[in-house]
């Protein structure tokens, strides 16, 4: 039985699950939420994407909400501001994360 609050967020959650479809944007929320605050040229390295298309993907989970920002001088830091992203990504890091994650989830649970 679907339940009324998915029925009432249906489109949300489309929402949500589409724009983390492309693996550039759920790979940048994956480190931003893993790692906290990222500067756009840490992303840069840890992705090796270019700056102007990760700036366009940065851009996407901004206006979304999903992402905020901090400026410190001519540096620009990016977070995750989404708890339902977070627990999304939660989920995939433990169905396809490393081994050693998932065994220590799965103790956890027992």
């Amino acid at each position: 039985m679907v339940s009324k609050k998915l029925v009432a967020n249906a489109k949300q959650a489309a929402d949500l699950l589409a724009v983390l479809a492309s693996p550039w944007r759920l790979l940048i929320m994956s480190h931003l939420a893993n790692r906290g605050e990222m500067s756009v040229g840490a992303i840069c390295e840890k992705l090796m994407i270019s700056q102007s298309s990760l700036s366009q993907h940065l851009a996407k989970l901004r206006r979304l909400g999903l992402v905020e920002t901090r400026r410190d001088s001519q540096t620009i830091y990016y977070s995750c501001s989404s708890d339902a992203a977070r627990e999304i990504l939660s989920f995939l890091e433990g169905m396809y994360g490393a081994p050693e994650m998932k065994q220590k989830r799965l103790s956890s649970v027992r």
